[in-house]
């Protein structure tokens, strides 16, 4: 017990420490690259309008395939819920996986998971469910880089990229598959038995007797069946969802008025889209920008081109407005909107 509370006192006194550094490194980024912001800014107010609106429009696509993913799969779990759910939830998990760095997609999974248990759902099939929405939108992710890596004559770095997912896909689908047997989930309770007891000694949670909490819980697990054209239909999602927020960076630098340099265009994509998953800044302030804007610019657009179409891209995938909106009438609608939502 004292032992926990050190680290939360810990804990405590290094989230100030921990805003100060990241604001210091933001505040740095932002005073090196000053010059190129405002010439940059000074192309953005002449953005052709048209490239603008399609970029937005690529972008809702995008957050619209991801909720269909999760929907197609959360069936699985005898949970249905609206898309209005599904994309209420997703904008809000964005909005905290680019606001925190570093550890913002934990919390934006923990956040969900929460919201479909609040739903009605099983928290354990649900947590199957997003381990195997996230492997896919990894595949698929790698899919579209190694199209990428293909065109601009790298197929090393496409193969690589491919052999890494498909690798960690064959790691789930042996989970999932030990799930369905009696052999298969004995040899998985210890392992179960074993991270519950450590949350027994850490958070005092869940309570009770491991032995039946793990064997419950590899049960509700077991029932999960993930067909064939569920995770067909699921990966041509995660594939329409990554392909539309390329597509956004297209219509961004459109919007700047100078050609796409199709060839780099979907390496470009990958590096700022890398770059975010490891940035120490709030929505990879500083980061992302720089990454995005050496890789325009090695494609080569000129400097104030590419920082236009950064700017224009990473206004349109902030999303910051949507994600208050959304979080607003959740907010005021209270339990019964959520309610009224959830359709069984």
């Amino acid at each position: 017990m004292a032992g926990s509370t050190t680290l939360s006192k810990a804990a405590r006194a290094a989230r100030p420490i921990a805003i100060g550094v990241i604001l210091a490194v933001c505040a740095v980024a932002l005073h090196a690259e000053w010059p190129t912001i405002i010439e940059g800014a000074s192309v953005f107010r002449h953005a052709a309008l048209a490239w603008v609106a399609a970029g937005f429009a690529a972008e809702c696509v995008s957050m619209a395939a991801f909720a269909k993913l999760q929907q197609q799969l959360l069936r699985a779990a005898d949970t249905r819920l609206t898309l209005g759910t599904l994309l209420a939830i997703s904008y809000i998990g964005n909005g905290i996986t680019g606001a925190v760095p570093v550890a913002g997609s934990g919390l934006a999974l923990t956040y969900s998971e929460r919201q479909f248990r609040a739903h009605g759902a099983d928290p354990a099939r649900v947590s199957v469910v997003l381990m195997v929405a996230g492997v896919i939108s990894a595949v698929a992710f790698a899919a579209i880089v190694a199209v990428g890596a293909i065109v601009t004559g790298n197929p090393a770095a496409a193969v690589l990229g491919l052999v890494t997912s498909i690798a960690i896909a064959s790691f789930v689908a042996c989970f999932l598959i030990m799930l369905h047997s009696q052999q298969g989930r004995s040899r998985l309770q210890p392992v179960l038995v074993a991270a519950l007891r450590l949350g027994q000694r850490t958070v005092r949670r869940p309570s009770g007797d491991v032995a039946l909490l793990s064997a419950a819980i590899l049960e509700r697990l077991s029932s999960v069946r993930l067909r064939t054209p569920a995770i067909a239909a699921a990966s041509a999602w995660a594939l329409v969802n990554w392909g539309c927020d390329a597509l956004c960076l297209a219509a961004a630098i459109a919007a700047a008025r100078v050609a796409v340099p199709w060839s780099q265009w979907l390496l470009a994509w990958s590096a700022g889209s890398a770059a975010g998953s490891f940035s120490p800044t709030p929505f990879g302030l500083g980061v992302v920008d720089m990454a995005l804007i050496a890789a325009l610019h090695g494609s080569g657009l000129p400097a104030a081109d590419g920082v236009c179409a950064v700017l224009l891209y990473r206004v349109i995938t902030f999303k910051i407005l949507l994600t208050l909106l959304w979080a607003i009438t959740q907010g005021w609608g209270g339990g019964t909107r959520n309610r009224q939502l959830y359709r069984a």
